[in-house]
């Protein structure tokens, strides 16, 4: 009895250490749940700056591909409210069509703004425009500006020389290959029949008894012809170092002011600026002037460089 109760118990023995229990060193495996990868968002990078795309304002004319591009520029003193535009017609010919109103009450230009002038390109070089312009005020004279090589020109500015009513209206401009400006102020008191002699004309020359040449010394040698001096400056836009001291003592008063004590610049161009606005870059021979232009059109000198 005593040995089948051995024999028992180590069957039992047996099947404990061969039953269906893990061996320690059996390596457990769990199962493995995918985690779906999460899809990336693509943030915009801090260094980014939004680019505001500035797109043109006072448009006047058709924009097609093959138009050819001008900018105006008012810088008469006064609000212009209607710009005509035309082929140039010869002093001699009496010719008062003008046709449309290219501005057509889409806009006003106050003095200092601008405006783009897209036309058809000429059939010649050679051809000429006539510019008139109206004001918004109705007692204001219209002025015209004639025989003006607009294909050539980039950036024309309309100007006045002096006030009131003996004010002359003429224009400065950069022509597209230039670096100089144009002024057609002599040209319009030439056709004026202005001089620099007291407004002396042929009819005035013409009058009394001619003053009789006297004969040269023949002993004596002619006198060597002077070369044109490059330096005169009759707008004054030739700045000397005194010109840009005075222009710095311009800053924060008013651009017609400067111009006024300094002269016209070379050529003027205008930004619109995200923080500042309208601003104004004014380019004298060696050294720039920057404006600004409020919403009522006064623009302010803010810096010399």
């Amino acid at each position: 009895m005593k040995k089948k109760y051995l024999v028992a118990v180590g069957l039992l023995v047996l099947a404990a250490a061969t039953g269906c229990g893990k061996s320690k060193d059996e390596v457990v495996q769990q199962p493995v749940q995918a985690t779906p990868t999460a899809t990336p968002v693509v943030t915009q990078s801090a260094d980014l700056v939004d680019m505001e795309v500035v797109e043109e304002e006072n448009i006047m004319g058709e924009k097609t591909a093959s138009a050819s591009k001008a900018t105006i520029i008012n810088r008469t003193g006064s609000e212009v409210g209607a710009i005509y535009i035309r082929q140039h017609v010869s002093d001699d010919e009496e010719d008062d069509e003008w046709g449309e109103d290219l501005v057509d009450g889409q806009f006003t230009l106050k003095n200092g703004e601008q405006a783009v002038y897209y036309y058809k390109k000429p059939s010649s070089a050679g051809v000429t425009y006539d510019i008139r312009i109206t004001y918004t005020e109705e007692d204001k004279n219209e002025c015209f500006f004639r025989d003006l090589p607009l294909a050539a020109i980039r950036q024309i500015t309309l100007r006045m020389s002096g006030t009131g009513e003996d004010a002359i209206p003429y224009a400065t401009y950069m022509t597209s290959s230039g670096k100089k400006e144009v002024s057609t102020l002599e040209d319009v008191k030439r056709r004026l029949g202005l001089t620099d002699d007291g407004d002396k004309t042929d009819d005035d020359e013409q009058e009394g008894n001619p003053t009789p040449t006297s004969a040269p010394d023949p002993t004596s040698a002619p006198e060597p012809t002077q070369a044109p001096d490059d330096s005169f400056d009759p707008d004054n836009t030739q700045p000397t170092d005194d010109t840009i001291d005075t222009a710095t003592s311009y800053i924060g008063q008013s651009m017609d002011a400067l111009i006024g004590a300094i002269g016209s610049p070379q050529y003027d161009e205008y930004e619109e600026e995200p923080d500042t606005g309208r601003t104004g870059y004014h380019y004298y021979s060696n050294f720039t002037v920057s404006t600004t232009v409020d919403e009522n059109g006064n623009e302010i000198v803010t810096g010399i460089w």
